[in-house]
């Protein structure tokens, strides 16, 4: 696992004891990002909502349609989540089932 975002989001995840942590800046988001898509390490990305929402039309075309890694935009400080995937829809993206469907 791995987060890319601002401060606040990075340091939260720090104090959680997450050590692979990028901070950057909206303007350097998405460079970040696509160096992180490159390295296979990281099943799951975690990253600040706001900038995922600011990044190129073509790379998020890319990261919708792809099931590994599972990328997860967070709210910033605000709290305010203003779109983006449930958790559970896009763990069910990432293997293809829905492991909360009850049998």
């Amino acid at each position: 696992m791995m987060v890319i975002g601002d401060a606040s989001l990075v340091t939260g995840f720090r104090l959680a004891g997450l050590e692979d942590c990028v901070q950057t800046t909206k303007d350097d988001f998405q460079k970040e990002l696509e160096s992180v898509l490159e390295r296979t390490e990281y099943g799951i990305l975690i990253v600040n909502e706001s900038m995922y929402n600011s990044i190129d039309w073509r790379l998020r075309k890319k990261l919708d349609s792809m099931a590994y890694p599972v990328v997860i935009p967070m709210p910033g400080v605000s709290g305010e989540s203003t779109e983006g995937d449930e958790i559970r829809s896009l763990i069910k993206r990432a293997l293809g089932f829905d492991l909360a469907a009850k049998k």
